[in-house]
């Protein structure tokens, strides 16, 4: 059953339909239900398949009336990716994820709409995920946007723009629990609009310090060096100006940032250690590469 803890936002309505609990946006219940799409399980693993969208996890893209959605199934990552799969047995995440996405929008921070989330419960109180969005079918990540265009002057527009977002997600007390390069989109066709996506695991505060602040900054940067590595053009101007924008009118966030700056060899260190270890137990595994297919 749902989590008592779990507020249900303005606009959204909750059923409770044998094995599945889901939250809906209001005015979508009958165009999702049409389309099949409030028992998603169905796609995956009976043909025809619907369109698959490379590049961001496993996610499908499938007719809704006059809109187009895109579906995510739920997976663990790292080592519990070969044991559980795609199986949870604690929380809620596809319900908790809508929430804060769906706040993270109130705030102001540029972001997916979420028309469900759904959960299936299975034998012993497991379940599986899936939180259904609205599909930008002009937008790509931020890893295709800096390949494409490598030495184009409106990567300096996308980045403050990029930081802008994230510096209104943190005042608003939202922590993202995976801000990586891909966790951004750029729709050209919105007037080169960049969102942030993907608040699986995120959390919201009151008020979010300087320590966790950076702490949360310091993983988008691991993500860029990571790029970096593996053939992404990214220059440290360009992290300035993500820097500079990010902490514009801010004292207490520029401080942190100098006493970042004066650790952050040691910082690199301790996360290239990681890299070592992931391509001894991932030897194939390629990030960008995933990207661009």
């Amino acid at each position: 059953m749902i989590s008592a803890r779990l507020t249900i936002p303005h606009g959204y309505r909750f059923l409770h339909e044998g094995r599945r609990e889901i939250l809906v946006r209001e005015g979508y219940e009958a165009r999702l239900r049409r389309a099949g799409l409030l028992a998603p399980s169905q796609l995956w693993g009976k043909p025809p398949q619907p369109s698959r969208v490379s590049g961001r996890g496993e996610v499908f893209v499938v007719p809704c009336g006059r809109e187009t959605a895109a579906v995510r199934k739920y997976r663990h990552g790292g080592l519990l990716r070969r044991v559980t799969g795609d199986l949870f047995f604690f929380g809620s995440r596809p319900l908790q994820e809508l929430v804060v996405t769906e706040q993270a929008r109130a705030a102001g921070v540029p972001t997916l709409e979420v028309l469900a989330a759904i959960q299936e419960r299975g034998w012993g109180g497991c379940y599986q995920g899936y939180l259904i969005t609205a599909f930008l079918p002009s937008a790509i990540d931020m890893i295709a946007f800096l390949e494409r265009f490598p030495h184009d002057q409106k990567r300096r527009a996308i980045i403050e723009k990029a930081a802008t977002a994230v510096k209104t997600m943190h005042k608003r007390g939202i922590y993202h629990a995976d801000l990586h390069l891909k966790n951004f989109l750029v729709d050209e066709a919105k007037k080169s609009m960049v969102y942030v996506i993907d608040f699986d695991k995120s959390t919201i505060a009151t008020h979010l310090n300087a320590g966790r602040r950076i702490k949360n900054l310091m993983r988008l940067d691991r993500s860029a060096e990571k790029m970096k590595r593996h053939g992404l053009r990214i220059t440290g101007r360009e992290k300035q100006i993500f820097c500079h924008t990010y902490a514009t009118g801010d004292p207490e966030i520029r401080s942190a940032m100098k006493t970042f700056k004066e650790r952050y060899h040691w910082y690199t260190v301790r996360y290239r250690s990681g890299w070592w270890l992931a391509r001894v137990f991932y030897p194939r595994h390629n990030p960008w590469k995933k990207s661009r297919t």
